[in-house]
């Protein structure tokens, strides 16, 4: 028992020093996608569809993001920019614009203008214009 403490305290020690030597895009990734996955869940149940195969592709496409991120995090030292910030920045704008599209889903109101500030981040984080009244 006194074994399991100390590899459970080394395991949260780890953990701690990943997700510290992360930069804040990236953190502000995995927790929206943390939220788009529960709130994604709690949208098909709310809309009695919670299907596991459709929840397996979801986590499958949220790998495959962190992955992209991964990439890209290989790739900053090379180019000498913080590509890795820059991907998880578009990516979280994704993942937001899908938590409220779950919570719409859910039926939980959702303020036009919360549902049109996302867009408009979405469309600049694509390098798109982010709409007529800008």
């Amino acid at each position: 028992m006194h074994h399991i403490k100390h590899v459970a305290g080394a395991a949260l020690g780890a953990a701690s020093a990943l997700w510290l030597s992360l930069g804040v895009s990236v953190q502000i990734l995995i927790l929206l996608i943390v939220l788009d996955l529960a709130t994604g869940m709690a949208a098909a149940w709310a809309g009695k569809r919670l299907d596991s195969d459709t929840g397996w592709r979801g986590v499958s496409r949220k790998a495959l993001t962190l992955g992209v991120v991964a990439a890209a995090a290989v790739v900053d030292p090379v180019i000498d920019l913080p590509l890795a910030e820059f991907v998880a920045g578009f990516y979280a704008a994704v993942e937001a614009l899908s938590i409220i599209e779950n919570a719409a889903v859910a039926g939980v109101p959702v303020p036009a203008f919360l549902r049109d500030a996302l867009v408009q981040w979405q469309r600049l984080a694509e390098g798109r214009d982010p709409g007529p009244d800008r």
